[in-house]
């Protein structure tokens, strides 16, 4: 028997659930879930790193799915009640068809999610081949915080060299999982010289003026030039909306080079 109760507490997996055809089996969502717009009627059970697990255990789930490690404590506690939990921790954007895949095995839906994955593969081949054209590539930064500075996952790090750019701290990013292992100073950024910002901090408003007007910044290529763009934060999940982040980077980095060749 496969589930038929799902609880999804990370915002990425009803879209995955949907796509596969099994949206009907999930009877609680994280409040932050974002899509499908069909998802948004089903009832809000989590936030993201907390949960009351009365709540959650109200609509009796025979499954509860969660992500990253931020929701370890959430996991644990859900496990102690009983819960059969399946916790993902994704760092790389491969990861992201990895998950998809494993979902559909465990819903019964192996075959959807094969050709799920072979859809959102071939989508990011294209944005590919379209970076592979351009003259040359800019170097790009990504900030996820701005105090202590943290930089992009591993996942974002990969769509900035998908989409044609060079990710200016992309050792950093590949081998910090945690946000405390991706800390970087402000000469540090000074340093590395970007062609391009982009910004998503965790749900917070991003205020491209304060970016700017960091003391040091100046010379900053993307500062001078002001290219400095603020990404929703749905690029800081990693699920299907990933494509649509690929996308937009994609557009602006083409954009920037056309602009300057």
């Amino acid at each position: 028997m496969y589930p038929q109760r799902i609880v999804c507490l990370a915002a990425e997996i009803p879209e995955i659930l949907y796509r596969l055809g099994a949206l009907d089996r999930v009877v609680g969502i994280s409040a932050y879930t974002t899509r499908p717009a069909e998802a948004l009627l089903l009832p809000k059970v989590s936030g993201f790193k907390h949960g009351s697990t009365k709540r959650i255990l109200k609509d009796q789930p025979d499954i509860a799915i969660l992500t990253s490690g931020v929701q370890k404590e959430l996991a644990a506690e859900l496990s102690k009640q009983g819960v059969t939990t399946v916790h993902f921790n994704p760092h790389r954007l491969e990861d992201m068809f990895h998950t998809i895949q494993l979902i559909g095995n465990l819903i019964g839906k192996s075959d959807e999610a094969l050709a799920y994955v072979a859809e959102l593969r071939q989508e990011v081949d294209e944005v590919r081949q379209s970076a592979a054209e351009l003259p040359f590539r800019p170097r790009v930064y990504f900030e996820e915080w701005m105090d202590p500075i943290i930089v992009g996952t591993a996942w974002v790090s990969d769509l900035i060299e998908i989409a044609g750019g060079i990710d200016v701290f992309r050792e950093k990013s590949l081998e910090g999982r945690h946000a405390s292992e991706r800390v970087v100073e402000a000469d540090e950024i000074v340093t590395a010289s970007p062609d391009i910002v982009f910004a998503s901090w965790c749900g917070k408003p991003f205020i491209s003026e304060n970016f700017l007007t960091r003391p040091g910044y100046s010379e900053i290529p993307a500062v001078k030039h002001e290219i400095v763009f603020e990404l929703d934060s749905e690029i800081l999940q990693c699920g299907p909306m990933l494509l649509d982040s690929l996308k937009n980077i994609h557009g602006i980095i083409r954009t920037f080079v056309r602009s300057t060749f």
